[in-house]
């Protein structure tokens, strides 16, 4: 009966301490943009998020995922060349979809998760626009792919 106890304690601490840190998250990463800015932040703590957008100029956006889901969607945006994107998953996901014609170059940094890009960055049009991600993946997983693989 102890141990049982001592589990049940063990499991409402662990559950206290995860909230905790999903609502630090959420009050530490400022989320802005509107779906046709040309910056934009995502959080999703705890939680699913779906985030399209439409920018006619996008440059920049940041895309933080604890414990949570981020779906995010750029088929209808334009990219400036070198556009970037900063992603953050942390026992959490993200799936990007990117418009076919775009390339994609991705710079990562994987503690016991992956990312799986699947476009094709060494084809196409050298004059078409770049997307540079800059992941960091801890126990979550991302995932891009083009509008051709959706």
């Amino acid at each position: 009966m102890r141990v049982l106890r001592r589990v049940v304690i063990g499991f409402f601490i662990y559950a206290a301490a995860c909230a905790v840190a999903g609502f630090t998250v959420r009050s530490l990463v400022p989320e802005f943009g509107e779906e046709d800015d040309d910056a934009f932040s995502v959080v999703a703590s705890m939680a699913g998020r779906t985030f399209e957008s439409s920018a006619p100029t996008l440059r920049t956006g940041t895309v933080m995922a604890f414990m949570g889901g981020v779906e995010l969607d750029l088929r209808h945006a334009s990219i400036v060349d070198g556009a970037t994107l900063s992603l953050r998953a942390f026992m959490g996901g993200i799936d990007v979809l990117v418009p076919a014609g775009w390339r994609v170059e991705v710079a990562k940094s994987v503690v016991m998760g992956g990312i799986t890009n699947r476009t094709d960055p060494d084809g196409g049009d050298h004059d078409a626009p770049l997307l540079l991600i800059d992941a960091v993946i801890a126990m979550g997983g991302i995932e891009i792919r083009s509008s051709l693989e959706a």
